[in-house]
């Protein structure tokens, strides 16, 4: 059998590798640890996406720049790139000592001798890396101001919800422009929501409001749970999730490694625009928003409103229900990782074990196994409506909408990685 030149350089190099895990990924875990934390304060949806796929273009650059060194070189060229990517995206923050300090820590598990010639070529090739997608995505639209007003106060219309921030998250992410050449992102968008006459919105409403309420005597507790353990970023669990399937196995390939959070990100990213272009051109409303609603208003003529009707997850989000970005990233996510496995939906293995740190009503750390890709991203989806925070066609339009993305960005990725 032919080996290629990346598979003999990496057998040649297993040997001396210090670092004995997945050096991507521990960059792709420290990313989460700084959005996540208190530092500052986390990421909304979609930057919590497109900062993700930042990271992960300048370390799929570096992989590429080095993928003929030794993997100490590899892994330090990573490393440096990572760094300076996370720092590019929060400079001006707190966060300088801590991501200095996860650079510090793992230099010397890595080996080389940051001093050598050999090591500062490393780093330089990683700080390249970051400063070619700093510069390609400075002007991608993600800090321009779209001054939002909301539409009247009727059945349907966007309006904020009760105990929501008063203005509503980034309305100008739907023009940022998407990872991987993917173009007008406008072309993903999915066919309106039910109309709010209809018997099926009619029937979706009643049911979140009795599944979603915070009091709600009819969830049960696995589904409360659900709602808990997906109530964390879905980025971040999403990457938690790829870590808990791929383990170690590309610890000694950083390339391959490399490539799959690249895809996995870029689609996440990808999702997060797509799912915000269609929350801001169809501009639903929030179930709490609905029940709150004074008047009656559905065709059947039935009074729901309930001034002090709470969902579980709270407060809801400041940006419209259809779609559901949640459901969106899962759709996605879950597409890139079926790939990686062979086009399997199965999880191999016993499946992935993954855990969900959650900070509302004292909950605590939820740990749950998945052994269905499929199941996993429709759980994801249905959690947040056992939330109370939105209907079920925004999450099974979600869940589509983030395949459709994900597998054109798939389809794309090689050809157009470096369009970051």
């Amino acid at each position: 059998m032919k080996l290629s030149l990346l598979t003999l350089a990496t057998a040649a190099t297993v040997v001396n590798a210090a670092y004995p895990g997945d050096i991507v990924y521990y960059w792709v875990d420290q990313s989460a640890t700084f959005v996540n934390g208190s530092i500052i304060g986390g990421l909304q949806s979609p930057p919590s996406a497109w900062y993700q796929a930042v990271v992960q273009a300048a370390v799929y650059q570096a992989a590429v720049k080095s993928k003929h060194e030794s993997l100490e070189f590899q892994q330090l060229a990573i490393s440096h790139a990572a760094h300076n990517s996370i720092l590019w995206v929060f400079h001006g923050s707190r966060l300088y000592n801590a991501v200095d300090a996860a650079l510090r820590a793992v230099i010397p598990a890595i080996g080389l001798d940051p001093s050598s010639n050999k090591g500062k070529e490393a780093a330089r090739t990683g700080q390249v890396a970051a400063a070619k997608v700093a510069q390609a995505r400075a002007d991608d639209k993600l800090t321009n101001f779209v001054n939002f007003t909301y539409g009247p106060k009727e059945p349907g219309v966007f309006q904020q919800s009760p105990g929501s921030n008063p203005f509503p998250d980034t309305p100008q992410a739907r023009f940022v422009t998407p990872f991987a050449g993917l173009g007008d992102i406008s072309r993903f968008r999915p066919p309106p929501p039910p109309k709010t006459n209809s018997k099926e919105y009619e029937t979706q409403l009643l049911y979140v409001k009795e599944q979603g309420e915070l009091g709600s005597t009819v969830r049960t507790p696995h589904d409360t749970d659900t709602a808990y353990f997906w109530r964390e970023s879905s980025i971040i669990v999403w990457n938690r999730f790829a870590g808990a399937i791929v383990g170690t196995k590309l610890a000694t390939n950083p390339l391959a490694s490399a490539k799959l959070y690249a895809q996995l990100n870029y689609a996440l990213a990808n999702a997060g625009l797509a799912s915000w272009d269609a929350k801001y051109t169809y501009l639903g409303w929030r179930p709490t928003t609905a029940i709150h609603h004074p008047s009656i208003w559905l065709a059947s003529g039935q009074n729901i409103s309930d001034p002090n009707w709470t969902p579980l997850l709270r407060p809801t989000p400041s940006h419209p229900d259809y779609v559901s970005t949640h459901s969106t990233f899962g759709g996605a996510a879950s597409t890139v990782l079926r790939a990686w496995n062979g086009g399997a939906d199965t999880i191999d293995g016993g499946g992935a074990t993954v855990s969900s740190n959650v900070t509302l009503d004292n909950r605590g750390v939820i740990t749950r196994t998945y052994t269905s890709l499929r199941a996993a991203a429709e759980e994801n989806s249905q959690s947040r409506v056992f939330g109370g925070i939105h209907f079920t066609f925004a999450g099974v339009e979600g869940v589509a909408l983030g395949q459709r993305v994900a597998e054109e960005t798939l389809r794309r990725f090689d050809e157009n990685w470096d369009k970051f």
